[in-house]
């Protein structure tokens, strides 16, 4: 097809389903960047010397969207998987959980317990808080480096309502009354918790309802939904300005996170469009697709690695840039020993489980 038809064809959503797992990569480097922020790195002096320093920090300085678009992205997914579910399975809710869990709880409790369980124990709630991830959600206790899989873990729990909310015959209306919900949520949580107004507001009031506008997007998507060309077109130029723009807003607005749920759905477009147009190959769009499939992992890894740091954060200069780069990269060679560690052991209890009668048909 020509560059000019495929300019002027109607744009079918679900190629924002298709860039989902690089979407997932960049979301990754994007959180994992903006984690780097702890480190010396912007005190390198290679960038200290280059004009890059400038364009890096303003990126940098808000990484912390990468958060917003694993929301939207695993709302997406999430939307796709409960849908096929459905559609396949006589008892979509107990599959639905039961892969939840098994894709999500291994993997945290091995790290948490690794980075919780080998710190000091001074204090055993906090300290219990933080290996079963429930500190972050009562009040008075640490609240952790791992709030984020919390929430996605009570996401995954009222799944089955979102979806029932957005998929066809609610749609739209569905999608914006569960996004108020979370809104109003969040209005009550300021005035019964104002110790944790700053996190929770961001995730309540924001995130949330970027995940919910993530599974509405995932219907879309499984529709084929098609929109004038224009619409991904000017979602380019779009999340340039947002990025330029946002960087600049102060950093204590209350609700200084709103501007994420208009930027998501611009870089999702955005990144389709580019696809659609270009094609997918080339070994750095498959170098970032790769770190998407491990994007767990290197969330929760590259925490404790960053943390582990402290020597070289106070380093002399120029050690920076050399640090993240190592850390990452034994992150991503960590976090793909995890993945492969919690599919071996996962295997060994199904096998557990089977019957002798189960096990004789598989060698047969």
């Amino acid at each position: 097809m020509r560059w000019k038809e495929k300019l002027l064809k109607p744009f079918d959503l679900y190629a924002v389903s298709e860039a989902r797992p690089y979407l997932m990569g960049i979301a990754t480097l994007w959180i994992t960047f903006y984690h780097c922020k702890y480190l010396n790195l912007f005190r390198s002096a290679f960038l200290t010397r280059t004009r890059l320093l400038g364009m890096i920090t303003r990126i940098e300085a808000i990484g912390n969207c990468g958060v917003d678009l694993f929301f939207f992205l695993s709302g997406l997914g999430l939307y796709f998987s409960y849908t096929r579910l459905r559609e396949s399975d006589p008892r979509p809710v107990r599959s639905f959980y039961r892969r939840r869990y098994r894709r999500v709880v291994p993997t945290i409790l091995i790290v948490t317990i690794l980075t919780f369980g080998m710190a000091e124990k001074t204090d055993l709630a906090n300290w219990a808080g933080g290996v079963f991830l429930y500190g972050f959600f009562v009040p008075g206790l640490t609240r952790g480096n791992f709030w984020f899989l919390s929430a996605i873990l009570v996401l995954y729990m009222v799944f089955p309502l979102i979806h029932r909310g957005v998929r066809a015959g609610r749609g739209t209306a569905g999608a914006l009354g569960m996004a108020l919900g979370f809104l109003a949520a969040g209005l009550a949580l300021r005035f019964l918790a104002e110790e944790y107004f700053f996190t929770h507001i961001a995730l309540m009031l924001c995130r949330m309802p970027v995940f919910v506008l993530g599974a509405w997007m995932g219907r879309l998507c499984m529709e084929h939904r098609k929109v004038p060309a224009a619409v991904p077109l000017l979602a380019v130029p779009l999340s340039v300005l947002l990025v330029i723009l946002i960087a600049d807003i102060p950093l204590d607005m209350d609700f200084r996170f709103y501007e994420y749920a208009a930027l998501i759905p611009c870089l999702a477009l955005a990144h389709a469009c580019v696809f659609s147009l270009l094609g997918k190959r080339g070994f750095l769009t498959k170098a970032v697709t790769v770190v998407g499939g491990y994007s767990m992992e290197i969330y929760l890894i590259f925490e404790t690695v960053y943390n582990h740091g402290d020597g070289v954060i106070f380093s002399p200069e120029g050690t920076g840039l050399v640090y993240a780069l190592t850390a990452f990269t034994a992150t991503l060679v960590l976090a793909v020993l995890l993945k492969f560690t919690v599919g071996q052991l996962l295997r060994a209890y199904d096998a557990l489980g089977e019957k002798p009668a189960d096990r004789e048909g598989a060698a047969k």
